[in-house]
Parts: C-alpha cells; structure tokens; sequence
C-alpha cells in the first residue's frame, strides 16, 4: 500500500470516527433537551365528590344537591354534603353559585333560614393549609349568602393541594364539607325542597 494511499485511508478513518462521536453527542443532547427523567404536568384543576372520589378527570366543576324534606313534628333537620380538591397551582380559587329547584312556596323555605357551616380537612398527604375560608364561611352563615345570581368566593388557595406523591391519587385531597340545618320554625308546609350548589375551581 503506498504512502497516498495509506494517507487517505487515515484520513477517511479519522473523519468516520469524528462523525460516529459526534452523532453520540448530538444524540445525547438531544435526549436531554427533549425527554426530561420527570415530567411535570401543570395547570390540573380536579374536584370530585367526597361520597364517590375517583379522579374525575379535569373539568373544575361540581354540581352537589342539597334537599330537605321538613316534617312539621320534627326537631332541627340537618344535612351534609362534601366535595374535595386537586390541584399543583400555587393561586386558586373555589367559588359557588345557587339555583333553587323547588318552588319556596310549597314548604315556605327560604335559604336565608338554612343555617350552613363549612369545614376543611386534607387527605394525609395533602396539605391542610392549601386553603382558607372567606367571610362570611369561615363561620355558620346562611346559605342565602350563596347568590343565586353570580359566583361567590368560598375558598382561597395559596398553594398545591399535595405536599407528597401519592401515585395512586388517593390520599392528596383538600376537603370542604358543608353542614346545613333548618329549625321547624322556618316551614309550615309538608314538601320537599332542593337546590344545586355548583362549585367551580378557579385560577385567578
């Protein structure tokens, strides 16, 4: 083989060696830039009813029915009902709007006489500060404080609902449950009266 030879099958040697690690390195960086070991998936806005709490997916809002059958004998009529959160956003809100369903004229009720009083509590791998009631809720209050004609505020967030993973999506709830009671002094009439609150997650 002479020198000219030997010359060019180095150089065409050196050339595929340079391009092979060069291609190594396009490579992993790309992989880098492009497949991150944890991904992170944001602006999620879950709520679910404590009763039935599966993920439900990412629609923020939960329509919950509160009835009341009033009995004319009967003592103070109570009832519950409670909903739970999800969210990774740092500011969030959680607001509720009325429709009433029943006409007030059959058991004369009027949700100003509903007495309501609302608690919070986390799943243990939630945080139980992720947020805070506003007034008038953070004490018992009437549920004709929920307008019937517009969103109101119930709930401020300040952070993520989780402080831990929870891969199986369980125990990184916030909950708010709603206790409501009538006194017989407020009905006259034998019925059955309900209303939907709808509760919506929001991101201000």
């Amino acid at each position: 083989m002479s020198l000219k030879t030997t010359t060019r099958f180095l150089v065409i040697l050196l050339l595929f060696i340079s391009f092979l690690f060069g291609t190594f390195n396009l490579r992993a960086k790309s992989s880098q830039a492009t497949i991150p070991i944890n991904i992170t998936v944001s602006g999620k806005l879950i709520i679910t009813d404590a009763e039935n709490d599966n993920r439900s997916g990412t629609d923020p809002t939960l329509n919950v029915v509160l009835k009341l059958t009033p009995e004319l004998n009967s003592s103070v009529i109570s009832g519950r009902s409670a909903i739970r959160i999800r969210t990774n956003l740092n500011n969030w809100k959680l607001t509720a709007q009325r429709r009433d369903l029943s006409n007030p004229s059959i058991t004369n009720i009027d949700p100003k006489d509903v007495s309501v009083n609302f608690t919070t509590q986390a799943g243990s791998k939630a945080n139980p500060n992720a947020g805070r009631l506003i007034s008038p809720f953070d004490s018992t209050t009437s549920l004709g404080q929920i307008s019937t004609n517009a969103s109101t505020d119930l709930l401020i967030g300040n952070t993520q609902t989780s402080i831990d993973k929870d891969p199986e999506n369980k125990n990184n709830w916030f909950q708010l449950t709603s206790d409501y009671s009538i006194s017989p002094d407020f009905f006259y009439g034998i019925g059955e009266w309900d209303t939907i609150i709808s509760y919506s997650l929001v991101s201000p």
